[in-house]
């Protein structure tokens, strides 16, 4: 075991100007003023025989074309091999859009600067390495995340409750209540850095101001303990099919905007804080990263999902359902049929913990069957991590509709390609170990 780890940890503000369209939804957004910054937060750990660098950004996703210029500038600058750099998306739907091509158009003077800001937050988070200690708790924190998809009578299933509410039974999916926090001090002090890890959808600001959205709160309860120094990394978790939205209609809380943000993030950082506090010392002071890229196929364009497209367009359009529109323009559009997508799956171990990597919006459950067959003490799944390739749906729910698992709409990859996705990253996980 290596005799000593040194950490350091560093940020970069990112934001766009105003006046940048902001990505997540279908129709075009300009900001009109900031509500708070955006942020790239890096810590890098060294053991003497390996450094890792993770990097948590206030962006939408994180697209191959950003995730591999900023990994080549680290490599350049500081020798930080790109295999150990994780980079990855918090998902807020108040920041700009990475991915060139998609609804939102991209700002691409902003987008030609970001990929050196995140290597100069990772290249200060190297210089600042010094002997450090890792100290690593969970809680448990509910009623604030809820499964987004429920089952109809007919075993079909759709996003939220609105559609057809008659026939709703219930959510069609868990719920994963796990507050991961890891705090790092130099010897007993107060943390310099903390990695908090939960899983919730973060599309709660809403509106056309720019914002990082709940994690911002979450990190100034944070400094607001610790200093207005402390580093605070918000690595989101499996969330294709969970937000904050209470659709039994009897919360008292608001269902979307600032407050609720508001609401949230100081409800996991005020959490976060006490796990911080009664946290225990990690054991391993070993670092190391593997990954894998995949040859996973595009979803093909199959004689069902075709006959759905006439039975469609023959289907009054003022009877059309906003999925069935979508539907019918992302089938039009697709230009996928029969090719193959590079995807990346990678892990980061950090002492006791380890981060898995996942290139999209996985299901919930998949993070589940990580963490259960995980050898770590730890277990963290770090969506929208190195590339953006849609949602990761379970093959039963792609079968079963809804939003996210709709071919060509929220669901680009073949069926199985989240299982694929899983039992590599799975195999990762365990080299590690």
């Amino acid at each position: 075991m290596p005799a000593r780890l040194k950490i350091g940890a560093a940020e970069r503000v990112i934001t766009p100007p105003v006046g940048t369209s902001l990505a997540g939804y279908f129709h075009d957004r300009k900001s009109t003023a900031v509500r708070d910054d955006l942020l790239a937060k890096a810590v890098v750990a060294d053991d003497g025989e390996n450094v890792v660098a993770l990097i948590a950004c206030d962006l939408i996703a994180v697209s191959e074309e950003l995730s591999s210029a900023a990994r080549r500038l680290i490599r350049r600058r500081v020798g930080i091999p790109e295999g150990n750099i994780m980079i990855s998306a918090t998902h807020t739907h108040t920041g700009p859009e990475v991915r060139a091509g998609r609804i939102v158009r991209r700002n691409d003077e902003w987008f030609a600067e970001t990929p050196g800001l995140l290597a100069a937050a990772a290249c200060e988070a190297f210089e600042r390495r010094r002997p450090a200690r890792l100290w690593l708790g969970r809680g448990h924190e509910e009623g604030l995340a809820f499964n987004r998809r429920f089952r109809m009578e007919d075993c079909s299933e759709q996003f939220g409750t609105s559609e057809d509410p008659r026939s709703v039974l219930g959510p069609a999916g868990p719920t994963d209540p796990e507050l991961g926090v890891i705090k790092i001090t130099r010897g007993r002090r107060d943390p310099f850095a903390v990695i908090v890890n939960y899983t919730l959808h973060i599309d709660v600001m809403g509106g056309v101001e720019i914002s990082a959205d709940y994690p911002g709160h979450i990190t100034e309860v944070v400094r607001a303990v610790y200093g207005p120094d402390t580093i605070c990394l918000f690595i989101n978790g499996a969330t294709g099919d969970i937000n904050h939205v209470d659709y039994s209609g009897k919360s008292p809380w608001p269902r979307k905007g600032p407050a609720k943000s508001t609401q949230i993030g100081r409800a996991l950082g005020g959490h976060a804080v006490n796990i911080a506090e009664k946290a225990y010392p990690g054991k391993s002071r070993q670092v190391g990263a593997a990954r894998e890229m995949l040859k996973i196929p595009y979803h093909p364009v199959t004689p069902e999902l075709q006959q759905w497209e006439r039975e469609l367009r023959r289907k009054p359009k003022k009877k059309l359902t906003t999925n069935e529109e979508r539907f019918l323009r992302g089938i039009a559009a697709w230009d996928k049929d029969g090719q193959v997508a590079d995807v990346e799956v990678q892990a980061v171990r950090l002492g006791d913990a380890v981060f898995v990597g996942l290139p999209g919006e996985p299901f919930c459950v998949w993070g589940f069957e990580l963490k259960k067959w995980s050898p770590f003490p730890y277990t963290f799944i770090a969506e929208q991590s190195n590339q953006s390739h849609g949602y990761v749906a379970t093959w039963e729910a792609v079968g079963r509709g809804g939003y996210e698992a709709i071919p060509f709409v929220g669901t680009h990859l073949a069926r199985g390609a989240g299982q694929t996705m899983v039992d590599a990253a799975f195999k990762l996980v365990r080299s590690l170990a």
